[in-house]
């Protein structure tokens, strides 16, 4: 009788203690929370798809074929065109940087290759052929740029409407800002950032809210820079609004190349004083930079505006190239639209400014 009551409570004391046991290991274990595999990371195509696009409006080339893979995930494009040259290659991959830190650019020159990784795999593929040789000397280019817009949309179709590529100068601040810009890119027109600035006659003459100020330290400066940009989608460039002060800044207008080689941008100096320092700035910061020849309509007068489109199309001509500005009154659009077949008359190629800057090395103003 004994015998079995020792064997009944060593069996009972066994299971208490495998029990117990049990229970205390599952508290212990690392893994007692179920493992949860960190969120995916999804690819912004769509962003990738836009920046590329740009890519071929700045480097003169154009889409010849494209496929998609069936997730979509992958972009393979067949170019014309040449290959990008080196100082627009890494404007890109600093704008692809600003999509995402795990996007990557390889450039494969020799073999005519470019390809966008997302985080070590192959996103998009760019395969450039050339075309056909270009004769040894181009035709004379000019560049029109059209200031002030982004207040209403009628004003940017109607520019829109016209049989020449003119370039789209945003107001940051405007009411339509950044609607016009997404037209404008849906109708391949390039996008700049038109950013108001502190001119002389200031306050007198108001350049608007968010106007960079010769008293506002380097941290606004930059702080005020950002938030413009981020207000004009598909800017390729930038342009001075008025900043017959500031643009006289060299520490103003340092910052504001510092931002804009940052974010792979180029500029164009309005030049509406002439102790500007804007190019010279430029250059230091490696910013590529053109300055404005010619300013169509100071007298807004269809004849006289037609006059001066004439006159940039001459200059052209005699030096190789040239910049316009003009502006969204009703008398400028009348005269780009009479004159828009001047420039084949005259055999002058109408063109943006990214293609302008391929064909024109700094230039001293």
């Amino acid at each position: 009788m004994k015998v079995t009551l020792a064997a009944v409570f060593l069996v009972v004391f066994l299971i208490v203690s495998l029990v117990l046991l049990s229970h205390l290991r599952q508290r212990l274990s690392p893994f007692s929370v179920p493992f949860e595999p960190p969120e995916a990371v999804s690819l912004p195509i769509e962003d990738v798809r836009v920046e590329l696009e740009s890519l071929l409006l700045r480097s003169g080339a154009s889409l010849d074929r494209l496929e998609t893979s069936a997730e979509g995930e992958t972009l393979h494009w067949a170019v014309r065109g040449p290959f990008p040259p080196q100082q627009v290659l890494q404007q890109f991959a600093r704008r692809l940087e600003r999509i995402s830190p795990d996007i990557a650019l390889e450039s494969m020159a020799a073999e005519g290759t470019l390809r966008v990784l997302f985080r070590g795999r192959a996103c998009a593929l760019l395969i450039f052929s050339p075309t056909q040789r270009e004769p040894e000397t181009k035709p004379p280019r000019v560049a029109i740029i059209m200031d002030d817009l982004g207040r209403d949309l009628k004003t940017a179709r109607a520019l829109l409407d016209i049989d020449l590529p003119v370039t789209l100068a945003i107001l940051p601040t405007s009411a339509k800002a950044a609607q016009v810009a997404a037209l404008g890119h849906r109708h391949g027109r390039e996008i700049l950032i038109h950013i108001p600035m502190e001119p002389q006659s200031y306050p007198a003459t108001d350049p608007g809210r968010g106007a960079l100020f010769v008293n506002l330290g380097p941290k606004e400066i930059r702080r005020r820079m950002k938030s413009q940009l981020q207000k004009i989608p598909h800017a390729v460039g930038g342009n001075n609004h008025m900043g017959s002060r500031f643009t006289e800044s060299r520490e103003g207008m340092a910052v504001v190349m510092e931002v804009m080689r940052e974010a792979g941008l180029f500029f164009v100096d309005s030049r509406t004083t002439g102790g500007s320092v804007v190019f010279s700035e430029a250059r230091r910061a490696g910013v590529p930079a053109l300055v404005r020849d010619r300013f169509l309509d100071n007298r807004q007068d269809v004849n006289a505006i037609a006059e001066q489109i004439r006159s940039l199309a001459r200059l052209a001509r005699s030096r190789g190239s040239a910049v316009g500005i003009c502006h969204p009154y009703p008398q400028t659009l009348e005269a780009l639209r009479r004159e828009a077949g001047i420039f084949r008359e005259l055999g002058v190629e109408v063109v943006s400014v990214a293609q302008l800057l391929e064909d024109v090395s700094a230039r001293t103003p």
